[in-house]
């Protein structure tokens, strides 16, 4: 494991078709029975976890800029903050989990409490008012043990125009081993800001790279080719992450219980999200086809998958039962050009296609916006709480893409790198 302790840096090959790193070895599990505890390759990182908790003492609307916060002046402006809750108060699980209930295998929200780690840069400070230059993405109440937390980071952090080799497995079975699970992972980032990774190929990895405690970081350009592993990019406990121009289409064996062969398989989890992931953007991103978009429990909210294609496998979202949900709120998908839909008991979803399943502790997600979702048919369920809102199921709507609609209304335009994207 290579550590590294910084910012402001850039590791920048001559080009993927130029400058490899190999990992020619696995990376060794703390155990063998942790199966996804080696380390990775390179570790970008900040040590420090999150400092000095102050209290929140004013309520605030989602999409709203402004928290009030006793000890405001211990911050300063231009400095990035957490705002934190880890609160398990009975009432607000309930809240959190509606429409549904909380089920007793959910035991991570039951004891550690609903976790919100929404990660800010301070533009303004005026008394006990503190104004982040991004928008809330939970509405804040002080009846819940809302904090403002001091952040330790690092800034300005690059990497560019090369390729990770790893040597993946050829017969990829999920959970079967740490040489599955995670052998091979080049690259993590964890506490920067402001930071990328494009033009970057990853080639038979177990794990391609985990953005973590992190914000505003993009991966983008970024190829995933070889022998299919564990996942591909996440958004792991970070806010406003965005994952585009990724075509993940490594190749193996279909899951589990069916060993067949299957080029494009892709990795068994997506790109997508994990933890208290907020505001992650999934763009344009392709994956395989006995794949699914990733969103791996404890707490993910707010995450679009915008224009993307490749497999609705249940399942293969990822996540403990214990930390189920595998999403909270605020789950987008727009225009999903769907590949396939049959999970590794050889069952097929198209139909009926549940996103809280009630008689299953491995599929809990709470009701998403689902627009333009077309390629192979599915259709959704009826049954109430299903969904928060669904439109033109078999067919694409315009605009094409909802990231972008959205930018060219903020902002007047969509910026060139993004078009140059496409």
């Amino acid at each position: 494991e290579i550590l590294m302790f910084g910012g402001n840096f850039i590791i920048k090959g001559d080009g993927v078709d130029k400058t490899f790193l190999e990992m020619e070895t696995p990376n060794l599990p703390k155990q063998k029975s942790d199966m996804y505890s080696s380390p990775v390759m390179i570790n970008i990182k900040n040590n420090a976890w999150l400092g000095t908790k102050y209290e929140v003492i004013g309520n605030a609307g989602k999409g709203t800029f402004t928290v009030k916060v006793s000890g405001s002046s211990n911050f300063k402006v231009g400095e990035w903050v957490c705002l934190y809750l880890h609160d398990n108060n009975p009432e607000l699980v309930k809240q959190e989990l509606l429409p549904y209930a909380w089920e007793s295998n959910m035991t991570n929200i039951s004891t550690e409490g609903v976790q919100v780690e929404d990660y800010h840069q301070i533009v303004s400070i005026s008394g006990d008012e503190i104004t982040f230059k991004e928008p809330i993405m939970h509405e804040v109440d002080t009846q819940w043990d809302w904090k403002l937390c001091k952040y330790s980071y690092y800034e300005n952090v690059g990497v560019e125009d090369l390729t990770f080799v790893g040597h993946a497995v050829d017969d990829f079975i999920h959970h079967r081993s740490w040489i599955d699970d995670g052998a091979y992972k080049p690259i993590a980032f964890m506490r920067v800001v402001n930071s990328w990774m494009r033009r970057v190929n990853f080639e038979s990895v177990s794990e391609a790279a985990s953005i973590i405690s992190s914000a505003n970081f993009s991966a983008y350009k970024i190829n995933i080719t070889g022998n299919r592993g564990h996942s591909a990019i996440r958004s792991q406990g970070s806010s406003r992450v965005f994952i585009g121009a990724v075509r993940d289409c490594t190749d193996g064996p279909l899951a589990d219980q069916y060993p067949a062969f299957q080029a494009n398989a892709g990795q068994y989890h997506a790109c997508g999200v994990s933890k208290p992931s907020m505001g992650a953007v999934i763009w344009r991103v392709t994956w395989g086809d006995d794949a699914c978009f990733e969103s791996h429990a404890t707490q993910p909210r707010a995450t679009l998958f915008d224009n993307c294609r490749g497999g609705l496998v249940r399942y293969h979202a990822g996540g403990a039962e214990n930390e189920a949900p595998n999403h909270l709120a605020d789950l987008t998908l727009w225009n999903l050009y769907v590949t396939g839909t049959t999970d590794e008991k050889g069952e097929n979803f198209a139909s009926d296609f549940k996103w809280w399943d009630a008689g299953n502790i491995w599929w809990k997600i709470c009701p998403p916006i689902v627009v333009g979702t077309h390629g192979n048919a599915v259709t959704f369920s009826k049954e109430e709480g299903q969904v928060t809102y669904e439109e033109s199921t078999g067919a694409k709507v315009t605009p094409e893409s909802l990231y972008e609609a959205q930018l060219q209304k903020r902002l007047g335009y969509v910026p060139a790198w993004l078009n140059a994207l496409k």
